[in-house]
């Protein structure tokens, strides 16, 4: 069921999809250069590796990425643009829209066997626990969340996340991100 909304929600946004790819495909090559896009291995439904697609955002090196995001590259992952491409990871199968985020799959011997838990569902681009924390939160309250997705998760859920996620990325165009208050406010958080 999941697997054929996520599929139908590509199929109905497929020609604003495909615009916003081009859009940013060219933008990426006046404003970084080669290459535009970015691939990292994640870790998967059941612990399996994949690689997931981005626009870069980061500087290129010769051989490597540098940690320094780019001007250009702040936009996207403001606008949460950066993360388009991994509409071609759904398409092939490897996540779905709402799921638990893909870590880096270097991380798999990390975690503590309650941790596992998230394996069982289909990772996502967005999910719970991006909707309720920010970037200062710790990694043991994402686990929680994300965990108590994978025990609670439904349609109607999927859904609301979904909704939550384009209301906070229009926050984020207007409201500076150390005001996660507001952020937290507007989604029913205090």
């Amino acid at each position: 069921m999941k697997r054929i909304f996520d599929l139908s929600l590509i199929t109905i946004f497929s020609p604003l999809i495909i615009t916003l790819i081009i859009i940013f495909y060219i933008c990426g090559l006046i404003f970084q250069g080669h290459p535009v896009f970015f691939t990292q291995s994640r870790g998967g439904y059941k612990n399996r590796k994949i690689k997931i697609y981005k626009f870069r955002t980061m500087k290129k090196t010769k051989k490597k990425y540098n940690t320094s995001v780019t001007t250009y590259g702040k936009i996207l992952r403001k606008l949460k643009i950066d993360e388009i491409p991994q509409i071609l990871n759904i398409l092939k199968g490897d996540i779905s829209i709402v799921g638990p985020r893909p870590l880096h799959y270097e991380y798999k011997n990390l975690y503590k066997t309650k941790h596992k838990l998230r394996f069982k569902v289909m990772p996502g681009i967005t999910g719970y626990s991006q909707i309720y924390t920010n970037s200062s939160d710790t990694w043991k309250k994402r686990f929680e969340l994300d965990i108590w997705y994978v025990k609670n998760r439904n349609f109607i859920l999927d859904l609301k996340i979904i909704v939550l996620t384009i209301k906070r990325i229009v926050i984020s165009i207007f409201i500076k991100e150390k005001n996660n208050g507001l952020v937290k406010k507007f989604n029913g958080k205090n």
